[in-house]
Parts: C-alpha cells; structure tokens; sequence
C-alpha cells in the first residue's frame, strides 16, 4: 500500500528533475572579431544559445578615422546577425563548442578615401547583404572560446564617387550600384561565456573539471 501511494511522488520528482533539465536557462555570450580589431575596427557582438541547439547572434562594428590634411579617410559601422545551428548540440552540453552552419544577414555604412578618390556609402539600407556560414568552436579555457567562421553570399552596395576640389571641400562624381557573390564573412572571434563554463579534461587524471 505504502508504495501504491509514494510511487507517484516518486515519478512526479522524476518528472520534474526531467523537466528542469530540458528547461535549462539559456547560454550567454559576449564575442569580438579579432582579424576586425587588427584592421583597427572596434566590434562586439553577443550570442544566446538555446538548449535545442540554436543560437542568435548580433555584431556592431564601428570605426573613423581620418587625416584630413592628406585627405584619408576609414569610418564603417555595420551590423550583422546570424542564426545558427551546432551540429553536436545533441551530445554536448551548452555552452555548445564544435561544428556549426548559419545563415546572416548585414547592414553598413562607409566612406574610404586614399588620397585622391573617396566611395561613400551613407545609409544601412544601401549596402546589405545575406549569406550562409560554416566555422567551428573550440574551448580555451573555462570561460573562453575561440569561433573561426567563414560565410560566403551575396552583397550589394550603391555608393557615391567624389574626389577632394583643393579647397577643403569635396566634389561628387557619380554613383554606382554593385552587386557581389563573394566570401562576406571571416571570423576569428574571442568568446566570453557570461553563464556556464566550459568542461574542461584534467591532465592528471583524465577526469572533467568545470
């Protein structure tokens, strides 16, 4: 009789640790692109994993710089999203590591000038493009990743050709609109687990260690 009574409480318990691990929060993350922060582009992005092995993502990129004086100019912002997906999420844990595919969109602005031809791009709904993605996540330490991605897609950008007039002023000369099949992502992005870490071998006795 006792266990006609306690075997439901004991298959609610089981019912609700189940539950309680297939609801668990999702994986928060902080990442920048370190090949943009070489080219003296300052970015961040973050990325929110979810336990069913899908993760959103969303980069700012920012940079101006400029010599007025030798008329050089370098000034972008552009954001990107992505929507992907790890291949291993169904025998790994999150915070999720190794193979992922994506599709992303992006938005930017720009105006580059080298001296003598400047190619200016002013608004986000000027240049934009979407693509599909590949790359691979690897563990570095217990709360670092290190993302290499590369995506490859299509881009199109209509901008505006001017050149400096010598009077400290500048000259439009025409405008273009272009369209490009070309790689529109790399990635080699420094990732920052916010929540959970990573579970890492112990060199000593073979065992995991959080």
């Amino acid at each position: 009789m006792a266990l006609a009574f306690s075997l439901p409480l004991i298959m609610t318990a089981k019912a609700q640790e189940v539950y309680r691990m297939e609801s668990a929060p999702a994986a928060v993350m902080l990442r920048t692109n370190t090949l943009y922060d070489l080219a003296l582009s300052p970015n961040v992005g973050i990325e929110v994993q979810t336990d069913i092995g899908l993760a959103w993502q969303l980069d700012y990129v920012g940079a101006w710089w400029n010599s007025r004086e030798s008329n050089r100019y370098f000034s972008s912002y552009a954001f990107q999203t992505e929507i992907r997906y790890y291949l291993d999420s169904d025998i790994r844990p999150m915070p999720y590591k190794g193979q992922h595919i994506g599709v992303y969109g992006q938005m930017a602005t720009y105006d580059f000038e080298f001296g003598g031809k400047g190619y200016m791009s002013r608004n986000l709904d000027k240049s934009f493009g979407i693509g599909l993605s590949y790359g691979c996540s690897f563990a570095i330490g217990r709360r670092w990743n290190l993302d290499l991605t590369i995506g490859y897609g299509w881009f199109h950008s209509t901008y505006d050709v001017y050149h400096p007039d010598g009077l400290g002023g500048y000259e439009y000369d025409e405008s273009h609109k272009r369209n490009y099949f070309v790689p529109t992502k790399l990635e080699a992005s420094l990732v920052w687990l916010l929540n959970g870490t990573n579970q890492l071998k112990n060199k000593k006795n073979g065992r995991h260690r959080k």
